[in-house]
């Protein structure tokens, strides 16, 4: 690592100093005796700032709140000859590293810059370990398909920018693993990452699940609790499935985006935190705003970046590296001994459709991994049905070619609603039965209202 150092302070005499005790131990200084100018100057690959705290042309402690949102990753130390209570205190609270009081020194001085570059040293390392084990443990983020190669690059472009991103997609495509590359390579990296399903957890209790709250706010409040955007604090907040948050909360969420400052339940006290907000929806939100059902400012502000990650069905090039990286992940973590695939079991992988993405892949391979006897899988061990190995549309189009046969000959048959509300009344049969009967669940399940539901039960006299 580069050592460079940046001292911006009016005081030519401080600089000359700074640059005789520290340039002999290989430190490069630059200097400005202006904030604007030592703003300017301020870039990626400075390290350490020495940051006079009165300034001709600005307050320090403005440059040090400037320095911070802008290069999170630098470390300020504060220089003053007018030292205070409550300013250092002020300074520390900012995210200063250390404070010097001038004539301050020298010894001391080295001391402070010598322990803050090995903290530096520390924290880039620690940064990389966490990187490189979330990239061991999530083999599924691989691929070289055109469309998977645009999601990679548009994680390296947002990344570092500290801003909202909006991950699309079907489900089982990956959207949090994307939230979490995002996540491990900003300079949030070292704080926590924190993921919400907003569709797995009771409307009623989301919002305390978000915001935390004090005790007695409600029946079984026994104690204060944090919510998960404090707990997220300096770090980052995945919110899956934003769509399914209920349009009171929503407001309340725009508030905290706009704020970054939020109120735990049956509390008073506001509560300010520096949070990074990653939302996804494997629905087309820009639909739901159309139908009332999203707030259309709140849209807005997820909507700043959006990267859509393709179904697996539109990336099947990506399928033999996603499979090598799961019998590998079976062989170790499962301790299945080594396995490969026959020509026949490949060729079926990549003629299959995947409804259910990479997360369907992963729990075929590992289910065939265990179930398998012998070293090779084949057909039979990925339990999957050869005929349903081709997409909704062909599916129908070939049932549908049979049943056409006689009904195009007749007239005045309203083939075209027949077939709709056929279609329709089997589905809503089918994924009813799959939730045994629980009519909430099979609104989720067909992305309909429970009102629409209800409403297409009663006109096909569903039982």
């Amino acid at each position: 690592m580069n050592k460079n150092i940046l001292v911006i302070d009016d005081d030519e005499s401080i600089i000359w100093v700074i640059k005789k005790a520290l340039e002999p131990l290989g430190y490069k200084i630059t200097s400005r005796t202006r904030l604007a100018a030592g703003l300017r100057a301020v870039q990626e690959k400075t390290h350490i700032i020495l940051l006079d705290l009165i300034l001709p042309d600005g307050d320090g402690l403005e440059g040090l709140r400037e320095i911070r949102s802008v290069f999170p990753d630098a470390i300020v130390i504060m220089i003053t000859a007018n030292a205070r209570m409550q300013s250092t205190i002020t300074a520390m609270k900012e995210g200063a590293y250390d404070y010097l009081e001038k004539p301050f020194d020298i010894e001391e001085l080295k001391i402070v810059v010598e322990n803050a570059f090995r903290d530096l040293s520390l924290r880039e390392e620690l940064k990389q370990l966490k990187k490189a084990a979330f990239e061991t443990e999530n083999p599924q983020m691989i691929g070289k398909s055109p469309k998977m190669l645009k999601v990679f690059k548009d994680i390296g472009k947002v990344a570092s920018k500290d801003i909202t991103v909006l991950i699309t997609g079907e489900s089982g495509t990956g959207k949090e693993l994307v939230a979490k590359a995002i996540h491990y390579n900003s300079s949030r990296s070292l704080s926590p990452f924190i993921a919400i399903n907003s569709a797995s957890i009771p409307r009623d209790l989301l919002e305390s699940e978000l915001f935390g709250y004090k005790k007695g706010a409600f029946t079984g409040a026994v104690k204060d609790k944090k919510g998960k955007i404090e707990t997220a604090n300096r770090g980052t907040l995945f919110l899956d499935e934003i769509s399914e948050i209920e349009p009171e909360l929503q407001a309340k969420l725009l508030r905290f985006l706009q704020e970054k400052e939020f109120t735990p339940l049956g509390s008073n006290e506001t509560i300010k935190a520096d949070v990074r907000i990653i939302g996804a929806s494997n629905k087309d939100l820009a639909v739901a705003v159309q139908n009332g059902q999203f707030r259309e400012d709140l849209y807005y502000r997820f909507n700043v970046v959006q990267i859509k990650l393709p179904p697996l069905r539109e990336r099947k090039e990506d399928i033999p590296l996603l499979v090598r990286g799961f019998l590998r992940e079976a062989t170790e973590k499962l301790e299945t001994g080594e396995k490969e695939l026959s020509k026949e079991a490949k060729a079926l992988l990549l003629k299959y459709d995947w409804p259910g993405n990479v997360r369907e892949l992963e729990n075929v391979i590992k289910r065939a991994c265990v179930l398998s006897t012998g070293t090779i899988i084949e057909n039979k061990d990925l339990l999957i049905e050869e005929n349903n190995s081709y997409s909704i549309k062909d599916f129908l189009e070939e049932k549908l070619k049979h049943y056409l046969k006689d009904m195009t000959n007749a007239t005045n048959c309203n083939l075209y609603g027949t077939v709709l509300s056929e279609v329709e009344k089997a589905l809503i049969l089918i994924v009813l039965k799959e939730t045994n009967g629980n009519q909430l669940k099979t609104a989720k399940v067909l992305g309909i209202n429970r009102n629409t539901l209800r409403s297409k039960i009663r006109e096909y006299k569903i039982k």
